[in-house]
């Protein structure tokens, strides 16, 4: 029967010891947080993770080397465009190219210019009345008309062209009532080069004029247009 009570004061002291013990590491760990220690299975030594209580200092970015052109920059769209109009507009015109209104003829209209001859060509405007087929200015005709001093139309003048192109020559004579007195006219294709000229008996009475025909810019007189004026 003692011996019974024996072990039950064994235990009871033991379960104060452990009691106390408890409380005193309990008291520890409050103060001082351990680190968790993890035991991974299957191996001898352990893992250990510490859990700090404390804030981290915020870590400071690595400094990134500033990007470094390899390169000249390419211009912008604009700067380019600006570049190209500048220099387009400073270029000077191909050697070669062709005029976009060649001069055609340059009637003259000075007596020195018609010296020795007895009628001087001269440039008109369009006129719906005096042009072929009723055009102001046709571009595939050579027309006008051959007048007296005093402005009146001459029937039966004869009129001398050739075409450059082939130096094949003609004749034309101008036109009598019911047709205006004193006109003309010569047919051919636009763009074609003519030299036109008044003659007599088989004489040369006027300068020789080359003509290009082409259509009427709306300015001026009409390229395919040559008067003769007796002098």
């Amino acid at each position: 029967m003692q011996d019974r009570y024996l072990v039950i004061a064994i235990i009871v002291v033991l379960a104060i010891c452990c009691l106390g013990g408890y409380v005193a590491v309990s008291g520890y760990l409050n103060s001082n947080p351990p680190s968790l220690s993890i035991l991974t299975p299957g191996l001898a030594t352990p893992v250990i993770v510490a859990v700090s209580t404390d804030t981290p200092a915020p870590s400071k970015p690595a400094t990134t080397a500033p990007n470094v052109p390899t390169a000249a920059p390419v211009p912008s769209p604009l700067g380019a465009f600006e570049t190209i109009a500048a220099a387009s507009s400073t270029q000077p015109p191909p050697t070669g190219s062709k005029p976009a209104s060649p001069p055609t003829v340059a009637p003259a209209s000075a007596a020195s210019s018609c010296s020795g001859f007895g009628f001087c060509p001269k440039g008109g405007p369009p006129d719906y009345s005096l042009g072929p087929t009723g055009k102001d200015c046709p571009s595939n005709y050579i027309w006008g008309r051959v007048v007296d001093k005093n402005g009146n139309g001459m029937p039966g003048m004869r009129i001398r062209f050739k075409l450059v192109s082939t130096g094949e020559t003609d004749t034309v004579v101008s036109k009598g009532p019911p047709d205006p007195a004193g006109v003309y006219n010569i047919p051919g294709q636009p763009g074609s080069s003519w030299v036109i000229w008044l003659t007599d008996a088989g004489n040369q009475i006027s300068p020789q004029v080359p003509v290009t025909l082409q259509s009427y810019g709306g300015a001026g007189n009409c390229p395919t247009r040559i008067d003769f004026v007796q002098q």
